[in-house]
C-alpha cells in the first residue's frame, strides 16, 4: 500500500464518488478507521453488487492524512435554507450519487478544495479533496 497510490485519486477518476464524478480525481477521508471501514464497504456493494469484503476478512492499512484547506464546503452544519437543506438531502442520497457528483464538478470549478458531510452509513464525517499530483508522493488540493 503506497501511500502516494492510495491518495492518487485514481479510483474516483474511474469510478467516480459522493462529490466526484467521473473523471475528477478525489481523495475521501474519514474522522476514524471505522467510519473509513462502514465507507468502504458501502462502496464495495454499490460498486458490485454485494459486499465484496467483509471488516473481519479485510486486510487494510490506515494512513492518518493531514490537510490543510481553505476553500470549504461544510455540509454537516444545520442549512436554515431550503434551497440548501434539499439540496444536501439529495447530496447525501444512500443509493444515488448523481446530485453529489453534479454539485462536486461545480464546486471543483469554482475553486473549492473540498467538501466534508456526514457519513450517510455512519455517525462520522468525511471529507472529499478533489486533487491533483504534483509529483511522486507528493499530494495537493
Amino acid at each position: 500500500m503506497d501511500p502516494a497510490e492510495v491518495l492518487s485519486g485514481a479510483g474516483a477518476k474511474k469510478y467516480g464518488g459522493r462529490f466526484a464524478p467521473v473523471g475528477i480525481r478525489a481523495v475521501y477521508l474519514s474522522e476514524s478507521d471505522a467510519g473509513a471501514s462502514g465507507e468502504v464497504l458501502t462502496r464495495k456493494l454499490r460498486l458490485g453488487g454485494q459486499a465484496q469484503i467483509s471488516l473481519e476478512k479485510y486486510p487494510r492499512v490506515v494512513f492518518a492524512v493531514a490537510v490543510s484547506l481553505s476553500r470549504v464546503v461544510d455540509l454537516r452544519r444545520s442549512l436554515s435554507l431550503k434551497v440548501a437543506a434539499s439540496l444536501r438531502q439529495f447530496c447525501l442520497a444512500l443509493d444515488n450519487l448523481s446530485v453529489s457528483m453534479e454539485v462536486g464538478a461545480v464546486l471543483a470549478k469554482r475553486g473549492i478544495q473540498g467538501v466534508l458531510f456526514p457519513s450517510v452509513v455512519g455517525t462520522d464525517a468525511n471529507l472529499v479533496v478533489w486533487s491533483k499530483i504534483v509529483g511522486e508522493g507528493r499530494w495537493q488540493s
